[in-house]
């Protein structure tokens, strides 16, 4: 299966290393972190999903322009990444009813913006073991899914994309969460 991220990269980081694709930022304040158990990549499987998760916040909550696909002062760029993972992957689904009860989860519970209750949960499914990750539904709109993947060995595959205000991931997110492209 194919999954997405948008993140700052540099030709010359090592996968792992900052501009890298795998990179995983400092952890502690999102939904599904637990950083003194385990390190998770967020991932969606949507390319216009990812899209809207990262640029629709704080100041680009209504109005996108280039000012948001900015090089940073050490000329990282954003970038859509691609990652393949196999299709049997065993992902927690916090989108299936059965999944929530068999977890004893709410709906809210998943996607509430109290993240001392998600990392709870998350911290829960990771010690039961006997999955890779977790995927719920985008806060952004429920048709896309989100992935917050325990084990990033599995990906056997990825590649990047460059990005700009005409890119199909941007203009099919814009037209979802209803924003202005400028």
């Amino acid at each position: 299966m194919k999954l997405y991220r948008v993140l700052y990269f540099s030709e010359s980081a090592a996968p792992a290393e900052p501009g890298g694709v795998l990179y995983i930022p400092p952890q502690g304040s999102n939904r599904i972190d637990n950083p003194g158990a385990y390190r998770v990549l967020y991932i969606g499987d949507s390319p216009s999903g990812v899209c809207a998760e990262v640029f629709y916040r704080g100041r680009y909550r209504m109005n996108w322009s280039a000012s948001m696909l900015r090089p940073l002062k050490n000329g990282h760029r954003r970038v859509l990444a691609w990652y393949e993972v196999p299709d049997a992957t065993p992902l927690c689904d916090l989108d299936d009813p059965k999944e929530l009860l068999r977890r004893g989860l709410r709906p809210s519970h998943v996607i509430t913006r109290d993240y001392s209750v998600t990392q709870a949960w998350a911290l829960r499914i990771y010690e039961r073991g006997g999955v890779t990750g977790v995927k719920w539904w985008s806060y952004c709109d429920a048709r896309w899914a989100v992935v917050g993947l325990w084990n990033q060995s599995i990906i056997t595959d990825s590649g990047i994309e460059e990005l700009a205000l005409d890119h199909p991931a941007i203009a099919g997110a814009a037209r979802i969460v209803n924003v202005r492209i400028r």
